[in-house]
């Protein structure tokens, strides 16, 4: 067997998340499906992680392993030849046994964009918003978010800490960039973190007030929408 990581960027906006489901339209499931064709039998593809529906990769990783040895090049390609104008893999290499996308993962970088104009161009891929936000405030905010912090209440279903490295929140003239490095992240938690920024930038909650919604004292806002979001990287 041959043990293969992949490098993959896709549009999120008609998949049904990453994860394969009965009936839906998924990115693994797509995958799959090409594998099938090449090998002729079911391969079972790991990600280094579930994205929602909606939500857009540009650099998520996977592995499988394939029953003969076959070219790197030759596989991307024939991958590639083989899924839908929403999937391009850009990379495709032969890894050790031990290699696991999902497990050997060490950081996972995400990037949530906000367009402060509202145009037909910006939907698919930013969350459109009106009014201005306070960017000093959101930078205040994203202190309290780093570090190893229970994550909870941030997130849907999922429970459990994290370790977040680095927030970054740019404005760029009328998008804003938030980007978020951390070892893991619960569901959804990504953009429960945004829409907290976001409260804050309207001036909803103030920074001070961060820590008591990641206690769960105070109400968590509203979670941002997926078409804003991008798994940029992940760092092994």
């Amino acid at each position: 067997m041959q043990n293969i990581k992949i490098t993959l960027e896709y549009d999120g906006t008609d998949f049904s998340g990453w994860q394969l489901q009965p009936g839906k339209r998924t990115v693994q499931g797509e995958l799959e499906k090409a594998l099938k064709i090449i090998f002729g039998k079911r391969i079972r593809v790991t990600g280094s992680g579930r994205t929602d529906t909606g939500v857009h990769a540009l650099g998520q990783v996977a592995s499988f392993a394939v029953p003969k040895e076959f070219p790197a090049e030759k596989l991307k390609n024939a991958i590639n030849g083989n899924v839908s104008n929403d999937i391009f893999v850009k990379e495709c290499k032969k890894m050790p046994e031990d290699f696991n996308s999902r497990f050997s993962a060490a950081l996972r970088i995400y990037r949530y964009q906000i367009a402060k104009e509202k145009s037909v161009f910006n939907k698919r891929y930013f969350f459109q918003i009106d009014g201005k936000l306070n960017i000093k405030d959101m930078k205040r905010a994203s202190k309290e978010l780093l570090g190893m912090k229970d994550f909870t209440h941030l997130a849907t279903k999922d429970r459990g800490s994290c370790y977040v490295k680095k927030i970054k929140i740019e404005e760029k003239e009328n998008n804003i960039f938030i980007e978020i490095e951390a070892d893991h992240f619960l569901r959804r938690m990504v953009r429960g973190i945004v829409g907290l920024l976001i409260a804050v930038g309207k001036r909803e909650i103030s920074p001070t007030e961060v820590k008591d919604v990641l206690s769960g004292t105070k109400r968590r806002p509203s979670i941002a929408p997926p078409e804003g979001l991008f798994l940029v990287k992940v760092r092994y």
